[in-house]
């Protein structure tokens, strides 16, 4: 039997020794859960597909735009004689008798209009809606530039217009009823241009920035459409307006495509201009 002295002796012993060693430092892997901490953690939450952390460039900031013939191989300089249908401007409130111009590629030997000849972008801008195989416009896209892009001497050879008041009555036009006011519209506006009677479906999106020169389809005959040809329309209006679709005088045209026709064309919402205006800043 141990004596009780030497039993007292070896506890205290053991026990000054553990008080000597070091105590081991655990660093937790990758798996393992964070340790209690008495300063709060913040856990980064990762953006939706649609945001950006990088603010949209200052006016100022962007490249300075140009004019670009909208025709592949075919100058700004020789642009009019490619011109078989020229713009008409309506009196207000009317869908007649022609909102745009038409360009078309015709054969020199046999005098009749092609079909493929490249499309261009215009000016830079941001297409803000595509039309596919609608009446009356066919393959259409609508590319937005905003007005404070545009260079005063731009400004001053357009004759941008001042807003107008909505026209809700259409005698000559069937507009469904819309929810669309004037005052929700941001002071913002823009110049759109719509091209139309492509002959495929546009291969952009919605949002998708264009550069001048960029090309968006081709010359076709889609739509209300008797040969081949592309028709320009040029708006001003507000900034940031997308359309889904566009479509009238046809069965097949919903409420909603009716509407933003008669949005596009007849409300002086968008108030129209001569393409050729803006296709002559830079003679």
């Amino acid at each position: 039997m141990i004596p009780k002295t030497l039993t007292i002796l070896f506890v205290i012993l053991l026990v000054g020794c553990a008080a000597q060693m070091p105590t081991p430092s655990v660093t937790p892997s990758p798996t393992d859960p964070p340790l209690p901490s008495a300063t709060p953690s913040f856990t980064a939450t990762a953006l939706p597909p649609t945001a950006t952390l990088t603010p949209s460039p200052e006016p100022s900031q962007l490249p300075e735009l140009t004019v670009c013939s909208p025709l592949e191989g075919i100058s700004l300089a020789d642009l009019p004689a490619t011109i078989f249908n020229p713009f008409s401007p309506p009196r207000l409130g009317s869908d007649d008798p022609h909102h745009g111009v038409d360009f078309a590629d015709i054969d020199p030997v046999y005098q009749i209009a092609l079909e493929g000849r490249p499309v261009q972008a215009i000016v830079d801008g941001v297409v803000a809606g595509i039309v596919v195989d609608r009446f009356p416009y066919g393959n259409a896209v609508l590319v937005e530039t905003p007005l404070d892009r545009l260079p005063s001497e731009w400004l001053a050879a357009l004759q941008i217009p001042t807003p107008a008041p909505l026209r809700t009555e259409h005698a000559s036009l069937t507009c469904p009823p819309t929810n669309f006011s004037l005052e929700s519209l941001p002071e913002s506006r823009s110049l759109y241009l719509l091209y139309a009677h492509l002959k495929d479906p546009v291969k952009l999106n919605v949002g998708q920035t264009v550069t001048c020169g960029n090309p968006v389809g081709v010359i076709g005959n889609s739509g209300n459409s008797l040969n081949p040809h592309l028709h320009i329309e040029l708006r001003v209006g507000p900034s940031n307006t997308q359309f889904e679709s566009i479509s009238h005088y046809n069965s097949s045209a919903s409420v909603e495509e009716m509407a933003n026709y008669c949005l596009w064309r007849v409300s002086e919402v968008f108030q129209l201009l001569d393409p050729m205006r803006l296709l002559s800043v830079e003679k």
